[in-house]
């Protein structure tokens, strides 16, 4: 990437360390290498540009670098100590940056040389005491030694002035402690040991001399802050302090950074580097509303930054490294150095985003885990959980920055306290690199994630992962993930919830039975279901038939269906439709969705009570959905077994929703379908055949055959009611099981007479079959009924019957006896049967079922097809299931003994068979 080059100590498989040591064992110490090649990583910064004044000639004040682990102080001493101990190279090195930032300051500086210099870290605990690591290392320290021996009595518990004045007019010095906090915190001080105390009082001994006499003593050390005893002492004589923290330090670490990472990274063209993350910059401004007049100075921060981006420097150095308690500087440029390894060769620059979680070639996680504690260990592990689970749940490249979400997710959530987290802009000028990102498109990723993901917890407009679980996101991704539901539950459990939301208050359940169908309704409809929902376990509710989908040919689909799948009570369905150019409720993943939450909630809330309350939300999420679902139903109009194709079924609107849709549909059948006049006309045909009410029932309940327009079945309860009320009207009479005849009374009207009927029951069972229907004619009459004349039994009319097998007898009517008239009405027949009437009457007074002669008429069909056959028998004779036939003969030219044997297997049990046949010998 526009040739940037990594140095050579990071282009390795595993990083080294990055910690300065002054000195070492190895003798690689920062101090102990060439002066050249330690310049050669430095970045003039102001810090160090601060030191070098400090100790410069002329100077008469200690130097104290002030800041917590890793932010550079070890390196800076090192700088000092071979700019002290080399001046000419450290002039060299001025030189070239003053050129090299066109700095001219750099070059102009005064250095001091010709002193002995000491360095020692103190926390390598070489010293108890400082005055020996003086002694030891100075030219003339052995003498100065033993003139303090010397003092005998007089020996003062450390050395005396004018002994230390002495030691450093023989030889200047300069004294780098690095680590001083360190190892001065670290000293006893008890009455026996007070080896603190006379720490303190060397120390004031050695800030007095460099502040008197600075030609003689330059004095620098390092401190992690100033709130110890041993900044104290030295900040009395008021020192030049390093903290690391001044107006340009944000500028000069981020170039330091840089430097100390790559060779050539400030020889790189600025114009290449703007022209190579024009995109990222410009959605940087769009997504984050920058006004204008702010363009330039965020662009020249954006290249100041580069390979990396300015918000991941901020990032890591104000928020994540504060909040793991790394060692700044030290730990950032190990993360850095892999992080660039990892994705910068490949991107135009690089972001939060390239912290990927599921990349095993990087060691960036890793790093931040030696830093951090337990919490945020822990927090990648769920965030590594997380990952998986949307990985598990998406198919194929439906969330194409997945890694890159997640990881750049994760890394803001390591944030102290209210910055954890990241809003949607954030994440996804994270993700943005050459080509701009579609904000839809991203919302569609993002969502896709915190659905799937049950650590995510949004607060406000911000996500971020915490340690604790999202009850509802856990939920919602285990509902979401498909392959834990491939048995079928969840399409079960949302046909529960359809069942439930439209027939579920207990008035609708008493009247109808609601059966939601199953995905594979058309091929197989009953199997999956309870057996109580098949047909034949209907009763007398009101079947309603939920069809998952909007049936395409609807009329011969559904005629087809009816043929194949219901063999009884056709007439009696009510199919419920959804609404047209909707998707299949079983393939809608939204309604999927809710009834898996739904389902899960109720099995895990013995865990948590939590899932209650959630269960609770995703069934009125659910039921809002599906209560406008459904806004039509279908009824059969006409049927025609033959050619089922042919059916014809009536769709009519409905308006209500959930639980009162069953009886909005009742209502409009009962308005606008069911006419009337259609149903009393064919209960007065019932009535002239002598039909039985039960057996009215059961022809209702079945479609008309011959292609005629259905009644609508309105139920058992409606249908009596209304057959009461033809009798009412005086268009029937009913005999109940010969116990009372109903009949409209001459000059009754029809109020009166339904006042008087209405609370009479028609039975139930075999009772039906027990009550017949009459015309009122027939029935004997009733109270205030004018008595008939005498009529002579010779006027009687005598009915021929003509037989099934063609011959026709005499059939007469009883004559009445002296002894029946004795007990007969004025007209001479018994009970007052009325002369038109064809009925017999018992010594009781009751009515003979079926007394009445009934005509027979022949039908007879060429030879045709089976299929022909069944049409002409149901359709053109209109012989329907409950019609009498007698004297049947069939009647086959030729046909094998398989065809036999399957013909004689199908017929009906219970009768008897005539069986002739012409058999061919061999």
């Amino acid at each position: 990437m526009l040739g940037l080059k990594l140095r050579q100590e990071f282009q390795g498989g595993r990083l080294k360390g990055t910690a300065i040591e002054l000195t070492n064992d190895k003798n690689t110490g920062a101090t102990q290498i060439p002066a050249s090649n330690f310049l050669g990583i430095t970045y003039p910064s102001y810090d160090l540009l601060k030191a070098i004044e400090a100790i410069g000639p002329n100077q008469s004040l200690p130097v104290v670098l002030k800041g917590e682990r890793g932010q550079g102080k070890s390196h800076l001493e090192a700088a000092l100590y071979h700019i002290l101990t080399n001046a000419e190279e450290a002039k060299s090195w001025l030189q070239h940056w003053s050129s090299q930032l066109e700095n001219s300051r750099l070059a102009e500086l005064d250095l001091r040389s010709g002193m002995h210099v000491i360095s020692e870290s103190l926390h390598r605990q070489q010293y108890k005491f400082l005055w020996d690591l003086i002694l030891d290392r100075h030219p003339h320290g052995q003498y100065i030694r033993e003139k303090w021996e010397a003092m005998g009595d007089k020996k003062t518990d450390v050395p005396p002035y004018d002994l230390l004045l002495k030691l450093l007019k023989n030889q200047p010095t300069a004294l780098i402690l690095d680590e001083f906090q360190t190892w001065y915190d670290g000293l006893t001080n008890t009455k026996q040991y007070p080896w603190r105390t006379w720490a303190f009082n060397f120390i004031q001994l050695l800030s007095e001399i460099a502040q008197e006499q600075p030609d003689l003593l330059v004095l620098v050390v390092s401190v992690r802050n100033g709130s110890t005893d041993a900044y104290q002492q030295i900040h009395r004589i008021n020192p030049v302090v390093v903290d690391f923290k001044g107006p340009n330090a944000a500028l000069d670490r981020r170039r330091l950074l840089l430097h100390r990472l790559f060779e050539n990274r400030l020889q790189l063209n600025e114009d290449d580097i703007a022209t190579l993350i024009a995109t990222h910059v410009s959605e940087y401004f769009r997504l984050t509303l920058v006004p204008p007049a702010d363009f330039e100075r965020h662009q020249r921060e954006f290249i100041e930054s580069w390979p990396y981006s300015p918000i991941l420097m901020r990032l890591l150095e104000d928020q994540v490294l504060v909040a793991t308690s790394a060692q700044e500087t030290r730990d950032l440029i190990k993360i850095l150095a892999d992080l660039f390894k990892g994705a910068g060769a490949s991107n135009p620059i690089v972001t939060a985003a390239d912290f990927k979680l599921d990349d095993d070639a990087t060691q960036i996680a890793t790093l931040l885990d030696s830093v951090s504690n337990q919490y945020h260990a822990s927090l990648r592990e769920k965030a590594q959980r997380n990952l998986t689970a949307v990985q598990a749940v998406v198919k194929g490249n439906e969330v194409p920055h997945l890694s890159e979400i997640v990881g750049a997710l994760w890394l803001r959530s390591l944030a102290v306290e209210n910055l954890a987290g990241a809003e949607p802009a954030t994440l996804q000028i994270d993700i943005t690199r050459s080509q701009p990102i579609d904000d839809n498109a991203f919302q569609v990723e993002l969502a896709t994630i915190v659905d799937n993901s049950f650590n995510i917890h949004p607060h406000g407009n911000r996500y971020s992962f915490r340690e604790d679980e999202n009850a509802t996101t856990k939920l919602m991704a285990h509902a979401r993930n498909d392959r834990l539901f491939t048995d079928g539950s969840d399409d079960a459990e949302l046909a529960k919830q359809v069942r439930y939301i439209l027939g579920g208050s207990e008035a609708v359940a008493r009247s109808f039975r609601l059966i939601v169908l199953p995905q594979t309704w058309l091929k197989d409809p009953w199997s999956t279901l309870d057996p109580s929902e098949h047909p034949d376990r209907w009763g007398d509710r009101l079947p309603i038939l939920v069809l998952p989908e909007e049936p395409d040919k609807f009329n011969e689909r559904l005629g087809t269906w009816l043929k194949e799948h219901v063999q009884r009570l056709r007439n009696t369905i009510r199919f419920l439709l959804p609404k047209s150019g909707t998707t299949n409720i079983y393939q809608d993943r939204e309604l999927l969705v809710l009834a898996r939450a739904i389902m899960v909630a109720d099995q895990w809330k013995a865990q948590s009570s939590e899932y209650r309350g959630i269960k609770t939300r995703y069934e009125k999420e659910l039921k809002d959905k599906l209560k406008n679902q459904f806004d039509r139903f279908a009824l059969l109009n006409s049927w025609n077994y033959a050619d089922p194709k042919r059916c014809e079924f009536i769709v009519e609107g409905v308006k209500a929703q959930g639980d009162k849709i069953p009886d909005a549909i009742e209502d409009r059948i009962r308005k606008d379908v069911f006419i009337p006049e259609d149903f009393e006309e064919y209960v007065r045909d019932a009535a002239e055949n002598r039909d039985s009410v039960g057996k009215l029932l059961r022809e209702l309940q079945e479609p008309r055959p011959g292609g005629k327009d259905c009644i609508p079945w309105l139920g058992e309860t409606q249908v009596k009611e209304r057959l009461i009320r033809v009798c009412a009207r005086g268009g029937i009479a009913i005999n109940l099981r010969d116990l009372e005849y109903l009949q409209a009374n001459p000059g009754e009207d029809e109020a009166a007479a339904w006042h008087r009927m209405k609370g009479r029951q028609l039975g139930t069972g075999r009772h039906l079959d027990e009550t017949k229907l009459l015309p009122t004619q027939s029935v004997p009459s009733s109270d205030g009924v004018e008595p008939q004349p005498n009529v002579p039994t010779s006027s009687i009319p005598q009915p021929n019957l003509e037989l099934g097998n063609g011959i026709t007898d005499d059939v007469s009517l009883p004559t009445a006896t002296p002894s029946d008239a004795e007990n007969s009405g004025s007209n001479g027949y018994p009970g007052d049967l009325p002369p038109s009437s064809s009925a017999n009457e018992s010594s009781d007074g009751s009515i003979f079922d079926d007394p009445q002669p009934t005509s027979v008429a022949r039908r007879t069909s060429p030879a045709t097809s089976a299929l022909n056959l069944y049409a002409k028998v149901s359709d053109e004779w209109g012989i329907g299931p409950a019609t009498p036939v007698q004297n049947l003969s069939l009647k086959v030219g030729a046909l094998t003994g398989a065809q036999l044997q399957k013909l004689l297997k199908s017929l009906p049990d219970g009768l008897t068979y005539e069986l002739d046949l012409e058999k061919e010998e061999n």
